[in-house]
């Protein structure tokens, strides 16, 4: 903004009358600003620490600019909140959602009926809105806890403006510190980057440079080598080799050399890590790559307590295929044997190969011979498909191991194990290392074990490469699937799904006419505008005419990056502008979640028993409690506002986000300035999350670009090797 100033560091007092733009997350906001001791209008602007609501009374220390195309305008460089100064400005501000319990009517009653002395009240004898109709005991007991914590947030907020935290931020601060927010941050600002969602190492740093933590102290390197292998562990790595972590720390935290092999040293005394051949792990990732290779070898090892006779279960199936008339080949034969004769079996295959048919013979067999079966995935959208395909029950992971929130542990563990004579898990691609560990610790070492899953799709999004490693290992018994059974080999998503897995351009060309089944559709548009636009008819107009399918609910945008014209970003906000015209609204940021928006979870919320990936719509928003609740299809989960982090508009999602999910239609877009991101096995994966249809806009030669790359993410991590080596 191009100003200059007209009277510098000046004090004003007045009341926040009207917002005209707010940003939740910085704390930034355009207001009108009525002053005290004149009756006139300032327009002010910068950043309000606390959550700024209308009817605040505030005193804004700042200056007076002369903006060219304003006008004369207050920039704001702090702020201090002081009590309402009249009966309308203490009903806004009581009415503005700043206290739970008390939305626009109750605070009008509230100030119609007490008047001058509504503050004094709310301050020294709550007790006495009892006086007021609507207002029971635990009304106004939610209205005490909530009142005492405004009061005690002021001076907290002093201190944590004085660092240059946002007022967001601030807040999520005090929701999980309360009154020993200072103190905690006093003792370790890093310790935020593990406790508030959203707070990486820089804006801690930023937070102990102005607490005056030196740049080269041991306590600063150790924090920011603890940040880095976190970070590196989010992108998949289970450890980093030990010269190329001393040089990324060395760039990051701009500190010698010396002293980041010192610290190391110090951090592996003190067991926050573990160097094992120059290879660097967070000391909880080494043990639970450790203890996965072991006790998966244990189970291997066992002998198996109760053996099948072989040739009586291929008579078995033969009979079963005889009924169901859906022959078995040899590598399908050889699946159903081996799950009955290995104790931990890897079946992998790409879509249309057989994977659900086999399983539903594996189901068949131990049912007859009266065997207990389990089955389970890392999702819940997986364990639901899970469920629709075996017509049996599937668990998420989290609830067959019975996850305690109140605890934070899982109920099912080495004392408590699960009991089964077989125990089957989907879409093993998407485990990671944690969940594989708290899952095998679980598991008898008499119970046989099946992985399925896809190889050729993405990794889990956690750290390790799980099936892979199990499968590259050569410890295991591995079954591939190759031949496609789905439609008869008809289907197009499943033969282009197949081309694009072995480096083949797809077939693109449309014909009526063809014996294969018109369930992929190309679309070819160079222009970023013209391809956010095809997007918007095809979901609004072209395939519920001509499929009827409902646009939010049936069809899904899987898009390959986040930002950008044709991003997952920019997507969602012109969708919802389209298909959602609700004025019931909650902001973060620049992002509004409006009442019935599509959204999806961002991360695992084991206490909520939602996770990262899970799609729903939001039903109610309740600004008097400030709460709203999400309606995932088989669960309602009820969120407060400072959770909006937790989710986003999900009309559009990342393709990474859609792993282990399956919709009746999606539409990709792929044009050359995604190109960063184009790989194979991610345009693989996109079109394998269709069941009916997968509808491609953009470009051919990003789509060549795309099949071209097989630079398959190169994760570090060592489970393979450790199988290896126990066996």
């Amino acid at each position: 903004m191009n100003e200059f100033s007209l009277n510098p560091q000046i004090k004003l007092k007045g009341v926040l009358d009207k917002i005209i733009f707010k940003n939740s997350d910085s704390g930034y906001i355009i207001a009108k600003f009525k002053l005290d001791e004149e009756e006139k209008f300032e327009t002010i602007f910068g950043v309000v620490f606390e959550e700024a609501n209308a009817g605040e009374h505030l005193e804004i220390s700042g200056e007076y600019v002369n903006n060219p195309k304003y006008g004369r305008q207050f920039k704001i460089n702090s702020t201090f909140i002081l009590p309402p100064a009249t009966n309308d400005g203490v009903e806004k501000y009581l009415g503005s959602g700043l206290i739970k319990g008390i939305g626009p009517a109750m605070a009008k009653k509230i100030v119609s009926h007490f008047k001058e002395k509504t503050l004094e009240v709310l301050d020294k004898d709550l007790n006495r809105l009892n006086e007021i109709e609507g207002f029971g005991t635990k009304r106004i007991n939610l209205i005490r806890k909530e009142w005492a914590k405004k009061s005690t947030i002021k001076d907290i907020m002093i201190f944590l403006q004085s660092l240059e935290i946002t007022p967001a931020y601030a807040k999520k601060i005090f929701i999980r510190y309360g009154d020993n927010s200072v103190g905690i941050i006093k003792k370790n600002p890093y310790k935020l980057c593990d406790d508030i969602f959203g707070i990486g190492f820089k804006i801690a740093d930023r937070i102990a440079k102005n607490t005056g933590i030196e740049k080269d102290s041991v306590f600063r390197i150790k924090s920011g080598i603890i940040y880095i292998l976190g970070q590196l562990q989010e992108a998949g790595n289970c450890y980093y080799p030990y010269d190329l972590l001393v040089q990324q720390s060395k760039e990051f935290l701009d500190v010698e050399i010396n002293d980041i092999k010192k610290t190391l040293d110090i951090l592996k005394k003190e067991k926050d890590i573990i160097i094992s051949d120059d290879m660097v792990y967070l000391y909880e990732t080494y043990n639970d790559e450790k203890f996965v290779a072991e006790e998966l070898l244990k189970i291997k090892n066992e002998s198996l307590k109760t053996n099948l006779n072989l040739v009586s279960i291929e008579n078995q199936v033969n009979e079963i295929s005889g009924l169901s008339k859906i022959e078995i080949d040899e590598d399908q034969m050889e699946a159903i044997k081996s799950a009955v004769s290995e104790k931990v079996l890897i079946i992998t295959g790409s879509p249309g190969t057989g994977k659900s048919t086999i399983l539903n013979y594996i189901l068949r067999v131990f049912e007859i011979e009266n065997k207990n079966v389990k089955l389970a995935a890392p999702t819940g959208r997986a364990s639901k498909r899970l469920s629709e395909t075996t017509g049996k029950e599937a668990k998420t992971i989290h609830r067959l191991l019975e996850y305690n929130p109140k605890l934070d542990t899982f109920l099912k563990n080495s004392n408590n194990k699960l009991s089964c004579d077989l125990l089957i898990i989907d879409e093993a691609s998407m485990l990671d290392i944690r969940l594989m560990k708290n899952l095998i610790e679980a598991i008898d070492y008499n119970t046989r074990v099946i992985f399925v899953g896809d190889v050729d799709q993405l990794p889990s999004v956690g750290p390790g490469n799980v099936l892979n490693d199990l499968i590259n290992s050569k410890v295991f018994k591995v079954v591939r699937l190759n031949k496609i059974y789905r439609q008869f080999g008809k289907s197009k998503i499943i033969y282009n799904a197949h081309r694009i897995r072995d480096g083949i351009y797809p077939s693109l060309s449309f014909n009526s006419e063809s014996e294969s089944i018109n369930d992929f559709y190309f679309i070819e548009k160079s222009d970023q505008e013209d391809v956010v636009e095809a997007i918007l008819k095809m979901i609004y107009y072209n395939l519920p005419k001509k499929f009827g399918y409902d646009p939010l609910r049936d069809i899904q945008i899987l898009v390959p990056v986040n930002k950008g014209i044709v991003g997952v970003e920019n997507l969602n906000l012109k969708i919802q502008e389209k298909f959602n015209k609700n004025t019931v609204k909650i902001t973060r940021g620049s992002v509004e979640f409006r009442l019935n928006d599509k959204i999806i979870q961002q991360k695992n919320d084991y206490e909520k028993d939602v996770y990262n990936g899970d799609i729903g719509f939001i039903k109610n928003i309740d600004f008097e409690l400030q709460e709203f609740k999400v309606d995932f299809g088989d669960k309602i989960v009820t969120y407060n506002f400072y959770n909006t982090d937790e989710i986003n508009l999900s009309y559009a999602i990342s393709i990474h986000k859609s792993q282990g999910s399956e919709f009746k239609c999606v539409i990709v877009p792929i044009l050359t300035s995604h190109y960063m991101l184009l790989q194979r096995n991610l345009l693989y994966t996109a079109i394998t999350r269709a069941k009916e249809l997968v509808v491609l806009i953009g470009s051919k030669k990003a789509i060549g670009m795309a099949v071209s790359r097989n630079n398959v993410e190169n994760r570090y991590t060592n489970l393979a090797h450790l199988l290896q080596a126990g066996c």
